[in-house]
């Protein structure tokens, strides 16, 4: 249930909410199902792009931790992201219609 607007501080009365309002969409389309996987893989292209930025300046790779943690995180972050897309595909793919 929603409230009706008011002056801050009043009792406001409960409005019922159409039940059209409350209608869900039949079946997400691929674009949703995948979105969550490119999140993350934007997020560690983003992170890639940090550690590029970082080597370019200053091209101690093997010896800075911190270039490491952006590596090696962002990396992983790319593959859960490949692994969640393949699984939405998978699923896709799992569930097309055999004709």
């Amino acid at each position: 249930m929603a409230c009706r607007p008011g002056l801050p501080g009043l009792w406001l009365e409960p409005v019922p909410i159409a039940a059209s309002a409350m209608v869900h969409s039949a079946a997400p389309t691929l674009l949703h199902r995948c979105a969550l996987g490119l999140w993350f893989l934007g997020l560690g292209a983003l992170g890639l792009v940090r550690w590029w930025m970082r080597y370019a300046r200053d091209a101690r790779i093997w010896s800075d931790a911190v270039m490491h943690v952006w590596l090696w995180g962002s990396l992983l972050i790319m593959v859960i992201g490949a692994l969640w897309i393949a699984g939405v595909f998978g699923t896709q793919w799992r569930k097309r219609d055999p004709r």
